[in-house]
Parts: structure tokens; sequence; C-alpha cells
């Protein structure tokens, strides 16, 4: 607790605080405290949102513990690039989603107008205290500046993107979207897709993706497109593979249901190369 010796001038009043490592909130700007209590309130509602809507984990292929790392870095470093640059690009329902987007913009204006109004109630430094008719005109041009460039944007932009600022679309949405729009021969934009989003599987993949896999299996056999590589069939779940085929893969060692299995049997065809016995 600092007790301040009121016969001092106010800037040795101001300089007491720094003295002892420590700054009181009447000292500073507004409370710290406040920041720190928007910045999470506004992150963990983000996180929330993704969440609950089963769209927080990232796109990329990864698994365990490293898959909630990347998560939690990627979606906290959109965050903070959108709301300090706008970045329109992240709009995408990959990253931020467009209704979200939206919402950070909302809520970065409103947080300004707060920002505002607590400086004019809790600075007490009348002597760098700025007026308040002033920051009132700053943020009023701003808002302006804003607001009609938002409107700029919107009359010149593709009226068909328009939806993209404000849906509720999750990644697994949008893939789902572009799947069915693809056409019927677009077999490597289809596989692309899987490459890219392999949680799909989860969630419409018995719908769309194994109908499918099922119909043209047989045809990628014969044809080998360049998408149709060993990796691509190893990320494949089993019972979206027609049977016959899964019986030849597991007689040649080219996919069995266990990947430990799998691992396995590699070694052993090294030991049968060298001469050793295959393990039973």
């Amino acid at each position: 607790m600092i007790s301040y010796d009121w016969d001092t001038s106010p800037k040795q009043r101001r300089m007491i605080p720094f003295q002892y490592g420590y700054i009181p909130d009447k000292a500073s700007m507004t409370s710290t405290r406040w920041l720190m209590y928007y910045l999470a309130a506004d992150l963990g509602l983000f996180y929330l949102f993704k969440i609950v809507r089963k769209d927080f984990f990232y796109f990329l292929d990864l698994r365990g513990l490293i898959r909630l790392v990347v998560a939690i870095f990627e979606r906290l470093s959109i965050k903070l690039m959108v709301d300090f640059t706008m970045l329109i690009h992240a709009r995408g329902p990959c990253e931020m989603g467009g209704f979200w987007f939206l919402t950070t913009s909302l809520i970065s204006l409103a947080g300004s107008v707060a920002s505002v109004a607590l400086y004019n109630s809790y600075y007490y430094d009348e002597d760098f205290k700025l007026e308040v008719e002033t920051l009132q005109t700053v943020l009023g041009v701003l808002s302006a500046i804003w607001m009609s460039s938002a409107i700029a944007f919107v009359s010149v932009m593709n009226r068909k993107y328009l939806s993209t600022f404000y849906n509720f679309d999750t990644a697994s949405d949008y893939g789902r979207k572009c799947f069915l729009n693809a056409r019927e021969d677009q077999d490597d934009v289809k596989s692309e897709l899987l490459n890219d989003h392999p949680d799909v599987y989860r969630t419409w993949g018995d719908e769309l993706i194994k109908p499918w896999t099922l119909k043209n299996w047989d045809r990628w056999e014969e044809e080998k497109p360049a998408w149709f590589t060993d990796t691509w069939i190893d990320n494949v779940p089993n019972n979206y593979i027609p049977y016959d085929w899964r019986v030849k893969y597991n007689k040649t060692k080219g996919r069995v249901d266990d990947p430990k299995q799998r691992r396995r049997s590699s070694v052993q065809q090294v030991k049968m190369l060298m001469g050793g016995e295959e393990e039973k």
C-alpha cells in the first residue's frame, strides 16, 4: 500500500509508484486489469465459439497433443492478426469464419467507445488528461472513416461473396460444399480436399465420401491417377475401400487394419530380404 505525501508536487507524486516497481490503477491510463479482462473475455469467447461448433482444431492432419497445441496457437495468432490488421482473408471458414470476423470488427469498434468513456471517468491526472471533447472528435472521425471504407468496399465487391463476411460455415461445412460443387470428373479436387481436411471422414464421410470411393475405386486402380498414391490410400478408412481391394492389400502387406501391424509387416519384409524367416 503506497501513501502519498500530498505536500509534494503532482509530478513527484506520479513518480512514487514507479520507484516501488508498481503502477496503481489511478496512476495509469486506466486499470491494467480491465485490459486483461477484456482480452481474456474476447479470446475466450472466440475459443468457446469454435469449441461449441466443433470447429476448434485446425485442419492440418495432426494427432494427439500436438494437434491441440497447434490449434491453440494457430487460433490465437489469427485472432490477434485480425484484431490489429483486419486481414479479410482470415474470414474464411477454415480460419475465423465470416460471422466471428464481423463480430470481432464490431467488438473493436465498441471497445474504442468504451475506452474513451473509461478514460474520461477514471484517469485522474488532470495535468496530462486530454479533453474528452477531443477524444470524442477523434473517435468520431476514425469511426466515420471505418464506416465509409466498409461501405465503399461492399459497393465495389462481387456481391456473391458478401455472405462470406457473416455466414456461419465451419471448416467441415465448407469442405462439404466444395465436395458437392466439384464436377463428376474432378476426382483430383475431391482427393485434395480429403488430404487437407481429414476430419471430414468423421462428419459427412459416410454420407458422401464412402459412396464416392466405393463407386470409383476399381477405376482408380486401373487408371492410376497421380493423386492415387499409397499415402492417400493409407489415409482412407478401411470401410471406405471395396472389400476385394482390402483383401488384396492385406495379402500384399500394402494395407492392414492395424497401423502397428503395418509397421511390423514392413520390418518383416526387410528381414525376409536379408534371409530371415517371416514372423508368425
